[in-house]
C-alpha cells in the first residue's frame, strides 16, 4: 500500500477529490471494467449472465437468480424487491472515478447489514466519529435507531491475509485503530456509497473538508446503501495478467449495509401526543 504524510493526504483529498465528488446515476451495471469505479469484473460470478457488483446486487440488474453469486449470505439474495433501480444515484468523482473519503452528518439512523457476497463471516464493520467514537456492527443492528454524535465514517477490518489481518480501512479512506484525524494516512477506497435519491434533494446535500465528502441529509426516509469490498483496494497486483491473481476485485459487493435517517424519539412523541390530541378534538366535535 501507497503511504505518505498525513497533512499531503489531506490536502489532496480536500482540494481534488473533495471538490469533484457528485452523486451520479447508476445506470445499467455491466461488469465492463469502465465508467463507474465500483463496475468492475467480478471473480464472484457464478453465471455467464451474472453480474455481481454492489449496484448489480442493489438493482437486481439484471436478473439475478439465487446462486448466481458465490458464497451469498443470507442466502435469499438477489434482494427482491430491489432497493435500488438503475436511475438511482450513487456518489462518484469525474465520470464515476473514485470519488474520494467520505462520512456521515451525525444524526438518527437505523443501520441494517443487507448481506454478504463472498465476505469472509469474520469481517467486522461499523461506524466511527470524528472524536473517536467506534460503534461496532452488534451495536448498530441491535434492532433500534442510534444517535451518532457528530460526522462518522464507516469501518471495516480486514480479514484476509493479503490485504493484513485485522488491518481498519475507513471511509475517509485511512487506516488505523484510533479516532479519524490520527490515522496512518493511506489512499485506498475500500467503500461505495449509493441512496434512492430520498432527501438528498436536488442531488446536493454533500459538503467538504479535509477528508472529502460530508453527505449532509439527515431527513427521515434519506436511505443510504454502502458497499463494501472486504480485500485491500488499489494495492498490489490488481490488474495482473493472470485472473484470479490480483489482490481485489473492486466489486465492493462482500458486505452490504443500509443506512435510514429516522426521526428522533422525542420528534416521534410528540407527534403521536399530537395525533392523539387531534383525534380527541374530532371525537368531541361528533358529540
Amino acid at each position: 500500500m501507497r503511504r505518505t504524510s498525513l497533512a499531503l493526504i489531506t490536502s489532496l483529498v480536500a482540494v481534488s477529490p473533495a471538490a469533484a465528488q457528485t452523486w451520479q446515476t447508476v445506470g445499467t451495471p455491466d461488469n465492463s471494467n469502465t465508467g463507474a469505479y465500483w463496475n468492475n469484473t467480478s471473480y464472484d460470478n457464478v453465471g455467464p449472465t451474472a453480474v455481481c457488483s454492489a449496484a448489480a446486487i442493489l438493482t437486481n440488474t439484471p436478473a439475478l437468480t439465487p446462486g448466481s453469486c458465490s458464497s451469498q449470505a443470507p442466502v435469499y439474495l438477489p434482494l427482491m424487491p430491489a432497493p435500488l433501480t438503475t436511475s438511482n444515484v450513487f456518489l462518484g468523482g469525474a465520470a464515476g472515478s473514485n470519488p474520494g473519503g467520505f462520512r456521515f452528518m451525525g444524526g438518527w439512523y437505523n443501520f441494517s447489514l443487507i448481506g454478504r457476497i463472498s465476505g469472509d463471516p469474520s469481517t467486522s464493520w461499523g461506524v466511527i466519529t470524528d472524536a473517536g467514537t467506534v460503534f461496532s456492527a452488534a451495536t448498530l443492528t441491535a434492532g433500534s435507531s442510534v444517535n451518532i454524535t457528530g460526522p462518522f465514517a464507516v469501518w471495516i477490518t480486514q480479514a484476509l491475509p493479503n490485504a493484513g489481518v485485522g488491518t481498519v480501512f475507513t471511509s475517509t479512506q485511512q487506516t488505523g485503530a484510533v479516532a479519524i484525524g490520527s490515522r496512518t494516512a493511506t489512499i485506498n477506497q475500500q467503500f461505495a456509497v449509493f441512496t434512492n435519491g430520498t432527501g438528498v434533494g436536488a442531488l446536493g446535500a454533500i459538503t467538504t473538508d479535509g477528508f472529502g465528502a460530508i453527505i449532509n441529509s439527515t431527513s427521515p426516509g434519506a436511505s443510504y446503501f454502502v458497499a463494501m469490498e472486504d480485500n485491500v483496494n488499489g494495492g498490489r497486483g490488481f490488474g495482473a495478467a493472470v485472473a484470479g491473481t490480483e489482490v481485489s476485485d473492486r466489486d465492493y459487493n462482500d458486505i452490504l449495509i443500509s443506512i435510514q435517517a429516522v426521526p428522533e424519539p422525542a420528534t416521534v412523541g410528540l407527534m403521536g401526543f399530537g395525533l392523539l390530541a387531534l383525534a380527541g378534538v374530532a371525537k368531541r366535535r361528533k358529540v
